[in-house]
């Protein structure tokens, strides 16, 4: 009846023992809620067709120049509307819980919420310019060719704190301008080019 007892007893302090294991086999899981939010805005949609029109029409252009001195030229012409397209089609603004990220061709800004003092706004005509003020570097300007423009605005508005934000940026929120200069200089560009492709293979030029 002790050895019984003696037995029952040994099964219940070993049943309430803690068993130790390594602490690096624990996989604690990720919680989804912890992920980051983002709000990516990028050109106008309707710019990218004449974008990359153009593009392509410029390099079919120098390729019937062939290397010559009128080729050459050409390609010095067409050179700056490259840069301009691939940073048309780079731009790029990413609002996270991290901050404002603005992406350009081949170079990028990220502002830390605690690092952006001021939110201003310039509208001249169509045009309208949003400036971030941060605390280290010069002021980093957002153009209402981004779109849509009037959603960013209000994410920044509210994201930023009220005496960061001037009356000047809530009055554009009230009241955005839309700007189609830039979209018609881009299909009279790419008409243009192919116009002179045209009349290239017409034995024209």
């Amino acid at each position: 009846m002790a050895w019984r007892l003696n037995k029952k007893a040994s099964f219940a302090e070993a049943s309430n023992a803690i068993i130790p294991f390594p602490v690096s086999q624990v996989k604690i899981p990720r919680r989804k809620d912890n992920e980051m939010q983002q709000y990516v805005y990028r050109v106008d949609p309707r710019m990218i067709p004449p974008v990359v029109m153009t593009m392509g029409f410029g390099a079919f252009l120098i390729i019937l120049e062939g290397a010559t001195r009128r080729g050459f030229l050409v390609l010095a012409i067409l050179l700056p509307f490259y840069y301009l397209g691939a940073e048309i089609l780079a731009r790029k603004i990413i609002l996270s819980t991290d901050g404002v990220t603005v992406h350009k061709f081949l170079r990028s800004v990220h502002i830390d919420w605690n690092e952006l003092h001021g939110l201003d706004a310039v509208r001249t005509g169509r045009k309208a310019f949003l400036i971030l003020q941060r605390d280290q570097g010069g002021p980093v300007l957002i153009t209402n060719t981004i779109r849509p423009f009037d959603n960013l605005l209000r994410e920044l508005i509210e994201m930023l704190p009220a005496e960061k934000i001037s009356e000047a940026a809530r009055d554009l929120l009230e009241a955005p301008p839309s700007k189609y200069g830039p979209l018609i200089q881009a299909w009279i560009v790419c008409l243009l080019l192919l116009g002179i492709i045209v009349g290239k293979l017409l034995g024209y030029g």
